[in-house]
């Protein structure tokens, strides 16, 4: 009897935890109050979202989120674990729950999704739904800021445990997903005394990749006028960082993996090796594990040592608040609030450019804005629509009213084509892309006679 209870609660461990995270609020970007509360399992039931009273950061206690934010009612939003899902329900809130940009009416429920985002008040959180293991994860620092995403805390963890050996490293994700930080924090950590040294594969003209990385001899070729070291060799005793190896040539492939394998590289024009020690970490946007990846299996298992594959800022919502407090402040702004609407669109969207397009974005209105609320117009028309503003025109009589708020207009039928183009199908992308519910673009596709698209749900 006592191994079968033994048994099930080591079953009920394995049922998926949800992960609540305060982000950060509207009024004070650069507060930097980022806190995961205890995970939703069989240990903590319900959540219950409240407004405390003073300055301390949002915190659990006696089973409630408190947030010290006025827009947050006494007592604002319950969520609770029935069976293996959660649910969120708005206790009859003042301002509103919204789940994911769609406001929740007074008692109305909803099944959270794994990375469906919350809004409260002025007060943006995240919910993860992740292996009940994983949510044990603690925060991690990772270069210049820590992360709160168990996924990437992990990444942290197992990349400063092979930081000291001699193994290669692979950083696979997107584009703007931090491969650079992750490389420098292997750096950081490996106690190499040589260099950090970044090549750009992908901005080296291929007729000069070899003699970017291996270096020549004076007169290897026109317009060698001078002995050049290369790359590879002024990492003496430090690391090289491979960026975008995946647009390598075949040919420096073939090159590379002679030094990989022998340690010794040859300059062009030169009959003799040279030895190297440099710690290897190549990087790339694209999946060298595809089949029709025209990358060499050979070069890219002698790389792939350990690999990483990043995840996007999408999928570590979690990590907004460290992000954008950490921007904000290199930036040297002292002063930065956005209004809900605004929030919505940049929190809230697909972020495909990830950290980097969240920093071009966040400096962009930080500047505009002039020490004001950030607003919808600060914002890149990529974020809230093409040049001519599919919002702002009149309503004809053929489309639907505006919303309550009496701010958004059916855009034309070829604008809302090109912003369903932009979000790759997903209506609920397209929906954060235009900063409106779900359902009101589902309306607005119906009258304008276009095909539901995927809901992204």
């Amino acid at each position: 009897m006592e191994d079968t209870l033994s048994e099930d609660a080591e079953l009920a461990d394995l049922k998926p935890a949800g992960v609540l995270t305060y982000v950060l609020g509207y009024d004070d970007l650069l507060a930097c109050a980022s806190s995961a509360m205890p995970a939703l399992g069989p240990n903590v039931q319900s959540l219950e979202i409240r407004r405390t009273s003073g300055e301390t950061p949002p915190r659990f206690a006696e089973g409630a989120v408190l947030i010290p934010d006025r827009y947050v009612s006494g007592r604002h939003a319950l969520i609770e674990r029935r069976g293996v899902v959660d649910i969120v329900r708005d206790l009859g809130s003042k301002h509103g729950t919204l789940v994911s940009g769609e406001r929740l009416a007074p008692g109305e429920e909803r099944v959270l999704h794994d990375g469906d985002w919350l809004e409260v008040g002025h007060s943006f959180l995240c919910y993860r739904r992740i292996d009940a293991r994983l949510a044990l994860q603690q925060a991690a620092c990772l270069g210049p800021t820590r992360t709160l995403s168990p996924e990437f805390a992990r990444i942290a963890m197992e990349l400063e445990q092979v930081a000291g050996t001699r193994q290669p490293i692979l950083l696979l994700g997107e584009t703007g997903t931090g491969k650079e930080v992750a490389a420098r924090y292997v750096h950081d950590k490996s106690g190499r005394s040589g260099p950090f040294v970044a090549v750009d594969c992908g901005a080296i003209p291929e007729h000069l990749v070899e003699s970017e990385l291996f270096g020549h001899r004076r007169g290897a070729f026109t317009g060698a006028t001078e002995e050049r070291q290369g790359r590879l060799r002024s990492a003496e005793g430090g690391t090289l960082f491979l960026d975008e190896i995946g647009n390598m040539s075949e040919s420096a492939q073939a090159r590379l993996l002679r030094v990989v394998q022998d340690r010794e590289v040859i300059p062009v024009g030169a009959d003799k090796g040279v030895r190297v020690d440099v710690r290897w970490i190549a990087a790339t946007n694209t999946d060298l594990f595809a089949k029709e990846a025209r990358f060499r299996a050979d070069l890219r298992e002698r790389l792939a040592g350990y690999t990483a594959i990043l995840p996007p800022l999408r999928r570590r919502r979690e990590d907004l608040g460290i992000l954008t407090s950490h921007i904000l402040e290199k930036a040297a702004v002292s002063k930065a609030s956005i209004t809900r609407a605004a929030a919505r669109i940049l929190f809230g969207g697909p972020l495909e450019g990830n950290v980097r397009e969240l920093e071009r974005v966040l400096v962009r209105i930080a500047v505009l804005a002039d020490g004001h609320p950030m607003d919808t117009p600060h914002l890149p028309v990529t974020m809230t629509g093409d040049l001519q503003d599919p919002l702002a025109g009149p309503v004809p009589a053929t489309r639907p009213p505006p919303t309550s708020s009496g701010k958004h207009r059916c855009p034309s039928r070829e604008q809302l084509v090109a912003v369903l183009e932009r979000a790759g199908g997903i209506q609920r992308d397209a929906a954060r892309l235009l900063g409106v519910h779900e359902r009101q673009l589902a309306r607005w596709m119906d009258v304008l006679g276009l095909p539901r698209a995927r809901s992204g749900h």
